[in-house]
């Protein structure tokens, strides 16, 4: 009797070190989809569509070519309590490597020798409805990016009191390649600009040793130039840019690290503290939103 209940015991045990666990892939899609319904949730309130009216002035040939009216329109995030907005540079200013491109002056044919975005006016349309008229603060066309301040007293007529941010220096340091990621954007006009989410993956990491080249996260998740991109956990692992390589755009997207983007967002609030009074133009109208491609 004993034999037999303990034979019984021992072919249970057998039987049980073959049962499979319950497969975690369905957990782990909902832990990933419950993540990316908080984060946007949480932050949905910092991604704000800019739009930015200017002069492209250029010169080739030794004479100066005629302005260029530029109207464009992006996705933004803002990363600082006064409402600082970053954006990708290339997407507001169309200079960005244009310089040494040929170009037609009547009938003549010339080189572009010098060139520059002259901003004239700017606005931030956030998710509750407010748009803000903004300024240019800081641009590094190298890095792709852009920082736009609000106007504070445009800001204060229209109830905008306090703003939803990003903080840059919660950032997530460990980000590697394989882990999964959220990112954070904006559908089109057509949708009303809604505030939308993307799960995907860091699938490289582009950090070239001795190059003194930038880190740039790639992510299957980084769809739209100016969108923030998470670990699951929420912690940031960076802004989405287009990739600039001696002074040229490429059309190629890469997440820039937020330890790097705040060293750059304090240089901004640093420029706006030494030239507060600059004043804000009025907003522009409408234009077409700026786009890039997708990493491959």
């Amino acid at each position: 009797m004993k034999s037999s209940s303990l034979l019984s015991i021992l072919c249970a045990l057998s039987a049980g070190a073959f049962i499979q666990p319950p497969s975690t892939a369905s957990a782990q899609a909902v832990d990933a989809g419950e993540a990316a319904r908080s984060m946007l949730e949480k932050y949905k309130g910092t991604m704000v569509v800019v739009s930015v009216k200017g002069l492209l002035k250029a010169s080739g040939g030794g004479k100066s070519l005629p302005d260029q009216p530029q109207l464009r329109r992006t996705l933004g995030t803002v990363v600082a309590e006064n409402g600082m907005v970053v954006v990708s540079n290339a997407a507001i200013d169309a200079s960005v490597g244009l310089t040494g491109k040929k170009a037609k002056n009547g009938e003549e044919v010339v080189t572009i020798e010098g060139v520059k975005t002259e901003f004239e006016a700017a606005e931030v349309a956030y998710g509750d409805g407010t748009a803000i008229k903004a300024r240019v603060i800081r641009q590094d066309a190298d890095a792709d990016v852009a920082f736009l301040l609000p106007d504070p007293a445009d800001a204060k007529a229209k109830g905008k009191e306090s703003f939803t941010m990003i903080d840059l220096k919660d950032f997530a340091s460990s980000a590697k390649v394989g882990d999964e990621v959220v990112g954070l954007s904006r559908a089109s006009e057509v949708y009303g600009y809604i505030a939308t989410v993307i799960v995907g993956r860091i699938t490289g990491v582009f950090n070239p040793p001795g190059t003194g080249d930038r880190t740039y996260y790639i992510t299957t998740a980084g769809t739209a130039q100016g969108i923030p991109i998470f670990t699951l956990d929420g912690k940031l692992v960076g802004v989405t840019l287009e990739r600039i390589v001696q002074g040229e755009r490429t059309g190629i997207l890469g997440t820039l690290p937020a330890s790097s983007l705040s060293i750059m967002a304090n240089l901004a609030l640093e420029s706006a503290k030494q030239n507060p009074t600059a004043p804000s133009p009025a907003a522009p109208a409408t234009g077409a939103p700026a786009t890039g491609k997708a990493n491959p």
